[in-house]
Order: C-alpha cells, then structure tokens, then sequence
C-alpha cells in the first residue's frame, strides 16, 4: 500500500468509525510508525478533510453533532478536582466539551478540541494530562477559560450551566476577576 492509499484508507477508517481512534491505534492497522500516521493526517487536513484531533484521538465530526444546541460558557478553577468537578457535570448533564479556548497575552487565543463526552472520557482526559506531567490550557490564565459546550436540548445545556454556577465554576459576566 503507497501513502495515497493509506491516506484513503485512514479516511475510510475515520469515516465509519463513531469513536475518536488514536494515532498509535492506526499506526497498528497500517503497520506504519505513529509519526507517519500524524503526517498523513496533517496531509489530509492541508487537503481539506475535516479531522479533529482531540485527546482520545482524530474523529471527523458527524452532522448530528453540529446539529446539536451549542453554547460558549466562562469558566475558573485552579486545582485539578474542579477541572474534573466541570467536567463531570457537562457529561453526567448529557453535554459534551466540545473546546477549550483561553486567551495569552503574547500568543492571543489558544483552542484545543476537547469532544469529551462520557465520563470516561475525562478520565481519560485526566489520565493522560497526569501522564504527561501537562496541566490543563487554563494554567497559563490563572484558571479562566471558555469551553464550547454542546448537548442535545437547550433545556440540557441551562441544567448545565445551573450546575457549573451553583458549584462555582461558571463565571458570569460583570463578575469580579
């Protein structure tokens, strides 16, 4: 198999399956290297093709997805059990995180795709966070960050944001700094 036709047939692959796969997962299918499976995937990207990657790995996004009511909401936390409290919520309450976006003062805006959606997604999220000694994008803000969150209802995504409030996480506009 020549790269153009790994290519088509990560495509292939992506576009069938639901779930995130990881570079290393495809790299296992292809017997190829993982490095070139995220140069294949940045090919792809070049030419157009709509892959995310996010922490459990590339997906292309489905329409039902994009369908889905979105909000961007404010959020701070410092300690790492308020990440996963936020998290949690935005889940358990059937939302997914779909981003995360903060804003540095040298660089401007920062965005990482999240799509974290099931508990084990975070967990995950957090597994690999500790794994490579990173702390969270919100780090470098002092704990103030955006998500994008998505969910099936509007009535799903005020339930969240009544949660994240009552806890404390969200931060609402005209508050203090």
């Amino acid at each position: 198999m020549n790269a153009a036709q790994r290519r088509q047939a990560i495509m292939r692959c992506l576009n069938r399956e639901p779930d995130a796969i990881t570079a290393s997962a495809l790299a296992a299918m292809f017997s190829v290297s993982r490095q070139v499976i995220v140069q294949d995937i940045a090919i792809l990207r070049a030419g157009g093709a709509d892959i995310l990657a996010t922490p459990a790995g590339y997906i292309v996004p489905r329409a039902s997805f994009l369908k889905r009511p979105r909000r961007v909401i404010c959020c701070k936390h410092e300690r790492e059990e308020q990440m996963v409290e936020e998290l949690m919520t935005i889940v358990r309450l059937g939302g997914c995180a779909v981003d995360v976006t903060v804003e540095h003062p040298v660089y401007g805006e920062f965005k990482a795709m999240l799509m974290v959606s099931t508990e084990r997604d975070v967990r995950r999220f957090i597994a690999r966070l500790r794994e490579n000694g990173a702390g969270p994008l919100s780090a470098i803000t002092g704990g103030l960050h955006l998500h994008m969150i998505e969910a099936d209802s509007e009535e799903a995504l005020d339930k969240i944001v009544a949660a994240l409030t009552k806890a404390g996480i969200l931060q609402m506009q005209g508050e203090e700094q």
